[in-house]
């Protein structure tokens, strides 16, 4: 260091000082990136859970004897969401 003049100087410590301040920059970005890709993953894991329960609720009917065409009510829906919610609880219990 000592075979630099002023300027040399100012120009390596801005120079390094530049570098990390782009590294910092891009860490900063990526981190935005992957924290938006988290919450669509989320919404999506969500949206996913959501239809399969709805799949298992009408699977469950349709082997309790109900019809496909006929809608089953809001209480027996009750009934069987609440069923597959302790039956998901106790298999992962399980696991």
């Amino acid at each position: 260091m000592s075979l630099l003049d002023g300027r040399q100087f100012a120009a390596l410590f801005f120079g390094i000082v530049g570098v990390i301040l782009i590294l910092f920059a891009a860490l900063v970005r990526k981190s935005r990136r992957l924290r938006r890709s988290e919450l669509a993953i989320a919404a999506l894991n969500e949206d996913l859970a959501k239809v399969t329960q709805d799949l298992n609720v009408e699977r469950v009917w349709r082997l309790a004897g109900g019809d496909s065409t006929e809608q089953p009510s809001a209480d027996s829906l009750k009934e069987l969401y609440r069923i597959l919610a302790r039956h998901h609880d106790d298999a992962s219990y399980m696991a």
